[in-house]
């Protein structure tokens, strides 16, 4: 009897672990990026991204023709959320704004990867046309993945590569 009530408990804590790994895994949004980066996929991420004391909601976006992940931290804020996005090299931010969804350089508070850096990676062009993306109130699967197709594009393209 012991026996059983033992392999029982040990079954349900297996099952208990699968449950949370694969949780941590889920995909929250996918579909393809219409760049030389083909399909993304968007899920929860075991790694975080923090500013100052706040450990932010962070997700992990993979492109099928990229090694490197890159990481999306959401900052709610009172109004909407700031999606501040990061790779080794890279850096940028994705803000709400009176219902106005766009790009902007991250804050100097939150930059981790140096200005001129991010800005010999930066297309100009790019950066000022994403400015406003969307004017309609999207919630946050949508504007993750707005990102996902967006993104890419803020890149020089020798430099996307790198992504």
């Amino acid at each position: 009897m012991k026996t059983k009530l033992a392999i029982l408990t040990f079954g349900l804590l297996l099952v208990s672990l699968f449950a949370v790994a694969k949780e941590r895994g889920t995909t929250v949004v996918s579909g393809q990026s219409l760049t030389e980066l083909g399909q993304y996929t968007i899920s929860l991420s075991p790694e975080a991204i923090t500013i100052g004391n706040e450990v932010l909601n962070t997700y992990q976006l993979v492109y099928s023709e990229s090694d490197s992940p890159v990481l999306i931290g959401v900052k709610k804020t009172k109004k909407c959320m700031n999606f501040i996005v990061r790779t080794e090299d890279f850096e940028i931010e994705y803000i709400c704004n009176k219902h106005v969804f766009g790009v902007k350089k991250v804050n100097e508070e939150y930059r981790e990867v140096d200005l001129a850096t991010v800005n010999a990676m930066l297309d100009n062009s790019q950066y000022y046309t994403q400015r406003v993306i969307s004017q309609t109130p999207k919630n946050e699967e949508e504007l993750l993945g707005l990102i996902a197709c967006y993104f890419p594009l803020l890149i020089k393209e020798q430099f996307r590569a790198q992504i």
